[in-house]
């Protein structure tokens, strides 16, 4: 892939609130955004979009496809540089699947009990998308 865009590859930084995560290069990134997926090739016009609780896929580094959960946050394209900045940034190997799924019940219980209010609701929702995603990447897709 990287030779239909010369040679050029994205400089890709993800970072969490507490730390830099993750730093290399790759060949695309696709992320979920409030304005659906995104694909992010070498030479992507500059973005700044905010992301929705979701699994951001990073394909075509040195090791292969890697995966991250976030739990929202941002997109930053400038040129060949990708930041994704989030509140909680997982990868694979940091996911605790009971942590998880505790999260991904208590979230339909108070989305279950939101009743009329509505950032009760949407705060349920974005922790049961960001259980989910997280679950995904651990390979447990059963509720």
């Amino acid at each position: 892939m990287s030779e239909q865009h010369g040679g050029r590859r994205l400089n890709v930084s993800l970072v969490a609130a507490d730390r830099k995560v993750w730093q290399g290069t790759a060949e695309m990134i696709v992320a979920r955004t409030t304005e659906g997926d995104t694909g992010v090739l070498p030479g992507h016009q500059p973005i700044l979009s905010i992301l929705q609780p979701s699994i951001v896929s990073i394909r075509g580094t040195e090791e292969g496809t890697l995966e991250a959960v976030v739990s929202g946050g941002f997109l930053s394209v400038a040129r060949d540089d990708v930041s994704v900045l989030a509140e909680s940034l997982l990868l694979p190997s940091e996911i605790d699947v009971t942590a998880a799924q505790q999260l991904a019940s208590e979230a339909r219980t108070a989305e279950h009990n939101a009743g009329d209010d509505q950032a009760a609701r949407e705060q349920a929702d974005a922790d049961l998308r960001f259980a989910e995603a997280q679950l995904r990447v651990a390979g447990h897709t059963g509720h």
